[in-house]
């Protein structure tokens, strides 16, 4: 597990979401290490998961490549060992499990997790 927790969002772009919920800002690549994914772990109505476990694996799948946890505002951060595609995960023990593909290429990453709380009706 990587010690690296941010209370910060950075920026950057996402590659595609997908169950949707991911969200997408850019960023210029001198502001942040282009390696570095940043984001913020919420519940769908928007409510910060403290604590939530986040890993990056290969896009193929595979073992662990980074974890974290998201700190008291649900922001995390991880770095990534190379450019290239990747599968981000959040997950939260009462709320479950959200994926995202991502793409690293020499731009810093931001990613907003949106779980689903069960009967919740969002807009």
């Amino acid at each position: 597990m990587t010690d690296s927790l941010s209370h910060g969002i950075g920026g950057g772009q996402t590659g595609e979401s997908e169950s949707g919920a991911g969200r997408t800002a850019e960023t210029s690549p001198a502001e942040a290490d282009p390696l570095v994914i940043r984001g913020t772990v919420r519940d769908s109505l928007g409510v910060a998961l403290p604590r939530a476990v986040v890993t990056l694996t290969a896009a193929s799948g595979g073992r662990s490549l980074a974890k974290t946890r998201s700190g008291a505002d649900g922001s995390f951060r991880v770095t990534a060992p190379g450019e290239g595609e990747y599968l981000l995960a959040a997950f939260s023990p009462q709320l479950g499990t959200q994926s995202v593909q991502v793409r690293l290429n020499g731009r810093p990453v931001e990613v907003e997790f949106r779980i689903d709380v069960p009967g919740s009706v969002t807009t």
